[in-house]
């Protein structure tokens, strides 16, 4: 009789990938305890500097990025954050922030750019462990694709101008948020959004009156500082061009038509 081979037995692989954390900071001999403990069990890589951090982490993904906030050059751990939180390929990437301002409203303004943890200095490496298994998520999701990474720029101006219509700084502070000269910027408006910087504020501002004027019932003055106008002629005057109409008559029509 011919003689029965047993099937090879299947074995799963149980090796499991070791999550991945990037840590950035100027200087990384600063965090030696800390990395040496973390390297027991995450994968590190590393950027000594804002942009370089950015760039890393949209090349790979980490599943969660430590950063400090003071970091050399004109992308501190602010702005870089801010970057990360306007692209849509490191949006969900989890960022804690270490820091040596400890003051309240310090910790204040990393937790509003997006991070989701500050951690001030002396750091505790222990702690910062648990801090990072408290964050971590699970199973990482296919990663977006992201066809051009310096839009991360102009969704990061994007959100500032939303947020400050009301109190809008210059064109230079604008750029200086989120890290890049004034004339970069206004030039990858113009690629990305087939608009100048300026026209891109205009039309933002126009959009936010007819919500406000639809919405509410604040009156037409106060509009148009709510939404960044100097003065209620030059509301008017813009307005009239972006719709045909004054705002009153706009805000009447809406009225009428419910």
């Amino acid at each position: 009789m011919p003689q029965t081979v047993a099937p090879m037995p299947c074995f799963a692989d149980t090796t499991a990938r070791r999550q991945r954390v990037l840590v950035v900071a100027g200087e990384l001999g600063d965090l030696k305890s800390v990395t040496a403990l973390l390297s027991e069990r995450f994968t590190l890589s590393f950027a000594t500097d804002g942009l370089g951090g950015v760039q890393r982490a949209q090349g790979q993904r980490p599943d969660l990025i430590l950063m400090d906030t003071c970091l050399p050059g004109v992308v501190d751990g602010l702005v870089a954050c801010r970057l990360l939180k306007a692209d849509a390929l490191t949006a969900d990437i989890p960022l804690l922030f270490v820091s040596g301002l400890t003051e309240p409203n310090d910790r204040v303004r990393g937790l509003e750019v997006g991070a989701v943890d500050y951690i001030c200095k002396p750091l505790w490496p222990a702690e910062v462990l648990a801090r990072v298994h408290v964050h971590l998520p699970g199973p990482a999701a296919p990663a977006p694709t992201s066809p051009d990474p310096e839009g991360a720029f102009v969704e990061a101006a994007k959100a500032l101008i939303d947020a400050q219509l009301s109190s809008l700084p210059c064109a230079d502070e604008l750029a200086r948020e989120v890290g890049v000269a004034a004339r970069r910027l206004c030039d990858m408006f113009r690629q990305h959004t087939g608009m100048t910087l300026q026209a891109y504020i205009s039309e933002q501002r126009i959009r936010a009156s007819l919500r406000l004027l639809e919405r509410t019932s604040m009156s037409i003055n106060a509009v148009a500082y709510e939404v960044g106008f100097r003065t209620p002629g030059n509301f008017s005057t813009a307005f009239r061009t972006r719709t045909g109409m004054t705002p009153l008559a706009w805000r009447r029509q809406r009225t009428l038509n419910y």
